[in-house]
């Protein structure tokens, strides 16, 4: 081979790897086709936030009888709150969870059934200063009877204008259960249809939630209360547990509380304080 075609080949050779450098700097970043990107968005993980959770706790009265398992005195009652404060946990309302804008998993609920007439002083002075508003699960007959135990109506409308949730708890307070309605089927049915109307005519507003007389549901309830047009219903028990009002296995007719028995004090700040200490 003649020297100048060796030279011609040379100068060849070495243009052709410039040109090669730019397609080798392209290989180390490819370009991502768009249907890639997409399946390379992660899905929820272990760092995914968990969904809203909350503690819905069940008083009943605020007389300090000692005596009785579901009555706290104001101090006993303060105590207890003030605590759950101290552990972290916060207060939302009933209304903000069933409406699904509660945020975080460590909330508390206060619910308080049957309206004796001491939840009135109770909210004055240990709700309200905390800024806590209870939602109060009634029965009409009491209220509209003029019992001296239970709340007025005068009484039951101040804590609603000012932001208590009110509910029905049946009309004389009777059991619902499967039993119940095999004794009588009429009394049964008027048990669950007859607070709504009669709270409505106390408070102006329909109540949507219903609280069931002793923590005790049947099927048969919970269709009946469908039927009203109720949205909510709770039962209660000692136990217990978080409710995610997210999660679509929670049954709307069926929704736990923790009823605050004076025995359970303090098991309940011990549970919660570990739940916390859970997340």
């Amino acid at each position: 081979m003649h020297i100048k075609s060796r030279h011609i080949l040379a100068a060849l050779g070495a243009s052709l790897a410039l040109l090669a450098i730019p397609a080798l700097e392209a290989q180390e970043a490819p370009i991502v086709p768009a249907a890639r990107v997409a399946t390379a968005i992660p899905g929820p993980g272990p760092s995914s936030p968990s969904p809203a959770r909350v503690v819905i706790l069940d008083y009943h009265s605020f007389l300090g009888n000692a005596s009785s398992n579901i009555d706290l005195s104001l101090e006993e009652l303060a105590a207890q709150l003030d605590s759950m404060s101290a552990l972290g946990w916060t207060f939302a309302t009933l209304q903000d969870a069933m409406a699904g804008t509660v945020t975080g998993t460590h909330n508390v609920v206060v619910t308080i059934d049957d309206g004796n007439h001491s939840v009135y002083r109770a909210w004055k002075e240990v709700f309200q200063p905390r800024g806590i508003r209870p939602f109060l699960f009634v029965y009409p007959a009491v209220i509209l009877g003029g019992k001296d135990f239970a709340l007025t109506g005068a009484q039951l409308r101040e804590m609603a204008a000012a932001g208590c949730g009110i509910g029905a708890h049946g009309y004389h307070h009777n059991p619902v259960s499967d039993k119940a309605y095999v004794k009588d089927p009429a009394d049964f049915m008027a048990e669950l249809r007859r607070p709504a109307g009669a709270i409505e005519r106390l408070t102006g507003a329909r109540p949507l939630a219903f609280a069931y007389p002793f923590g005790v549901f049947s099927s048969r309830a919970k269709e009946a209360l469908a039927a009203e047009g109720y949205l909510w219903a709770f039962a209660a028990d000692e136990n217990i547990v978080p409710v995610a009002f997210s999660d679509p296995r929670l049954d709307h007719l069926a929704v736990p509380r923790t009823i605050v028995y004076r025995y359970i004090r303090p098991i309940i700040i011990r549970q919660l304080k570990a739940l916390g200490a859970g997340d």
